[in-house]
């Protein structure tokens, strides 16, 4: 079973955002480390299966950012990993440890590639999309965790409001 619906305190227009600043650079990793990876005989498997991977969750983001414009919330799993994850656990699923995999070989994949000098290697097409898809991730994750401790700013204050006492 996957989590289709957004994440509770969370508004449909937030949850595309993470899907064009997070989702869409993670596919494009995978797809272009993939293509890097291609080139090299020993790694070709490995390639082929970050091509997939990657065109897998190309499909799931697109579903899912075109169900939050028109219907408000998610129709499917945010990756495939997500998905199998959810899938293999025999209890209802906890958290997301699906998806904190997925971000764990998403920055991987980029170490890899920046710390190997495999960027070299992408094709002359392929640059100016890693390159956004860098930007896009960066500024994703910074305004992400600054909406988010504004979120808790707000839940705090909201809270210190309903245990005050009437003075007066």
């Amino acid at each position: 079973m996957t989590k289709p619906d957004v994440p509770s305190g969370r508004s449909w227009a937030l949850a595309s955002a993470e899907i064009l600043t997070v989702g869409f650079p993670f596919c494009i990793f995978k797809l272009l480390t993939g293509v890097a990876l291609m080139g090299t005989p020993s790694l070709r498997v490995i390639g082929w299966t970050l091509v997939g991977l990657g065109a897998i969750d190309v499909v799931f983001n697109a579903l899912n950012l075109a169900s939050l414009l028109f219907l408000r919330r998610r129709v499917c799993g945010v990756c495939l990993v997500d998905v199998l994850v959810r899938r293999l656990e025999r209890r209802p699923p906890r958290g997301d440890l699906g998806v904190a995999i997925d971000v764990l070989l998403s920055f991987g994949l980029v170490a890899i590639v920046i710390g190997s000098g495999l960027l070299a290697r992408l094709p002359s097409w392929a640059l100016p999309l890693w390159n956004v898809s860098v930007v896009l991730n960066v500024l994703g994750a910074g305004i992400g965790r600054v909406l988010a401790a504004l979120h808790e700013r707000r839940a705090n204050v909201a809270r210190r409001g309903a245990h005050a006492t009437p003075t007066g």
